[in-house]
C-alpha cells in the first residue's frame, strides 16, 4: 500500500512540474513603455527567424478606433477604443484574445487630421487599472472585473482647454500617487481615494503635449520631467513645485514623444524641433548639446548602452524619415537606414522591434557600428501609430481603426 501511495504521490508531483513547465511565466509589461516605463524589454528569447509570410499570427481582435497601446498583466490585455462616441476600456485574454470584459463611458471621436479616439495607454497598478480619456476623465478599475473604483475629472483642476487633440499622456504610478500630464499641467492624484493631491503651475500656452511623465533615476530625490508645450518642466513630485523649466519647442510644439532617462541626464525630442540632452543637478540644467539628428514624433527613442535609437521624423514633409543610432555624448548619428515613416519602436536585447505606419514589422540590430535590419514582414494594415508590446514572446501591435494582432515570436520550444 505504501508503495502504491508513493507511486502515485510520485506520479501528481511530475504532472505538476510538466503543467508548470509548459504554462509560460508571463513577463508583464504593465504601462505603455513597459516595466520601467523606458521603450526596453529584457526578454531575450524571442525569434525574428520567421517564414516568408511572416510571424504565425496566434489571434486577431478588434477593439475600437483609437491609438491607445496594449497593457499586459496576468495573462491579461488591457486597451482603449472608441465606438460610436464611447470610449470602451477593453480586457481581453492575452494569449486567445478572448473578451473578459469591457467598461464604456461618454466620450466623442474628434476625428480631427486623424482617425481620433483614446490616445493614451491603461496602466496596471497591482490590483487596479487607470485609465485618462481625451477630455481628461480619470477611472480607476477593477482590473480583473473592470468595476469602477473611482473617477475623477482632471479638467476641474486645470482650468483649461487641452488643444485640438485632448489629453494624450498616459497614468504613470509612483508611490501612492497617479501622475497624469494634461498638456498644460501636470496632476497628482491619490490612488486609493482618487482625490486630486495637487496641480502643477500651468504652461500658460500649453495645449499640445501628449507626454507622460517620467522620474529622475535618483531614487533617493527623484525629480517628475514633464515635457509641456512649450517647456520640459522638472517638479518636486510630493507637492509640484516647479524647480526648473527648461524651453524646448520652435516648430509646431506638438510633442508626443516622452523625455528619455539617462545616466548623463535626460533627452527630449520632437519632429520639429530635434534633440537635445540635458544635464540637470543642484537645481539647475544645462544644455549639453542639441541638433537635428534625432527629432521624434510618434515614437519616444529607446536608449541601449550609451546610444540612443529612434526614427528621425524631422524631414516628414520630404518623406525622408529614417531610423537613426545617435551617440548620447555627442549626439552624432552613427548610422540611419532609410524608409520609415511615423513609426514606434522597443527594444529588447540587442535587438529593435520597430511598427512602422504603414503595419510592417521590422527587427534592426541595436548595435552602434552598422545599421542592420534582420527582418521584415507586414503583419497589419491601416494607419499604426501606435508602440507594440511585447510580453512573454508574443507581440501585441494595434492600428488606428482598432485592429489587433497577437504575433508568436517565441522560439520552437520555448
Amino acid at each position: 500500500m505504501n508503495t502504491m501511495r508513493k507511486t502515485a504521490s510520485t506520479h501528481i508531483l511530475l504532472t505538476l512540474a510538466l503543467v508548470m513547465l509548459t504554462v509560460p511565466s508571463f513577463a508583464d509589461w504593465p504601462q505603455r513603455r513597459g516595466p520601467m516605463n523606458d521603450g526596453i524589454s529584457t526578454e531575450t528569447h524571442w525569434s525574428h527567424d520567421w517564414p516568408e509570410e511572416g510571424p504565425r499570427v496566434l489571434w486577431k481582435g478588434s477593439v475600437g478606433i483609437g491609438f491607445s497601446a496594449v497593457a499586459i498583466s496576468s495573462y491579461r490585455a488591457f486597451t482603449i477604443g472608441n465606438f460610436n462616441d464611447q470610449d470602451a476600456v477593453v480586457c481581453l485574454n492575452a494569449m486567445t484574445g478572448e473578451a473578459l470584459w469591457k467598461f464604456a463611458y461618454p466620450e466623442p471621436l474628434n476625428p480631427k487630421m486623424y482617425e481620433g479616439g483614446p490616445n493614451s495607454t491603461p496602466t496596471v497598478s497591482d490590483d487596479k487599472l487607470l485609465v485618462v480619456s481625451r477630455t481628461g476623465k480619470l477611472l480607476c478599475l477593477q482590473k480583473g472585473s473592470g468595476t469602477l473604483v473611482w473617477s475623477n475629472n482632471l479638467a476641474v483642476y486645470v482650468e483649461k482647454d487641452n488643444g485640438n487633440w485632448g489629453a494624450g499622456g498616459s497614468p504613470v504610478v509612483r508611490g501612492s500617487n497617479v501622475f497624469v500630464n494634461y498638456g498644460s499641467a501636470m496632476v497628482a492624484v491619490d490612488l486609493s481615494s482618487g482625490r486630486a493631491v495637487w496641480q502643477s503651475a500651468k504652461d500658460p500656452k500649453g495645449k499640445h503635449s501628449f507626454t507622460s511623465a517620467v522620474f529622475s533615476s535618483d531614487s533617493s530625490d527623484p525629480i517628475l520631467l514633464a515635457h509641456m508645450n512649450k517647456a520640459l518642466f522638472a517638479l518636486a513630485p510630493a507637492d509640484g513645485r516647479e524647480l526648473w523649466r527648461h524651453p524646448f519647442g520652435s516648430g509646431y510644439e506638438t510633442h508626443a514623444t516622452d523625455p528619455v532617462i539617462t545616466s548623463t541626464g535626460v533627452f527630449i525630442s520632437s519632429g520639429d524641433d530635434g534633440g537635445e540632452l540635458i544635464s540637470f543637478s543642484s537645481g539647475k540644467e544645462t544644455r549639453l548639446w542639441k541638433n537635428k539628428n534625432l527629432g521624434t514624433f510618434t515614437g519616444t527613442a529607446v536608449l541601449v548602452g550609451r546610444h540612443l535609437y529612434g526614427v528621425d521624423s524631422g524631414s516628414y514633409k520630404k518623406g525622408k524619415q529614417e531610423l537613426r543610432c545617435v551617440d548620447l555624448e555627442k549626439g552624432e548619428v552613427k548610422w540611419s537606414l532609410p524608409g520609415f515613416g511615423q513609426d514606434s519602436l522597443i527594444a529588447a536585447g540587442d535587438r529593435l522591434i520597430v511598427l512602422t505606419e504603414r503595419g510592417e514589422l521590422v527587427i534592426a540590430k541595436a548595435v552602434p557600428d552598422q545599421g542592420r535590419v534582420l527582418a521584415r514582414a507586414q503583419v497589419i494594415g491601416g494607419k499604426c501609430w501606435t508602440q507594440p508590446t511585447l510580453s512573454d514572446g508574443l507581440l501585441y501591435c494595434r492600428n488606428a481603426r482598432g485592429q489587433v494582432v497577437c504575433l508568436d515570436l517565441r522560439k520552437p520550444g520555448a
